[in-house]
């Protein structure tokens, strides 16, 4: 199974990120979102 989470430049999804890594989830793959005001990270996780 996979899921995707947004981390924004002003540290939101941070929480939910390392919430989701304890309950055992892996990170599989991240890309980065570079516009001109913003830096955000899409990050897909996976648990098998």
């Amino acid at each position: 199974m996979q899921k995707a989470l947004i981390i924004q430049s002003n540290g939101s999804g941070k929480e939910d990120l390392e919430q989701e890594l304890r309950d055992g989830w892996k990170v599989v793959s991240i890309a980065a979102n570079n516009g001109p005001s913003y830096n955000d990270f899409l990050i897909v996780l996976e648990k098998k």
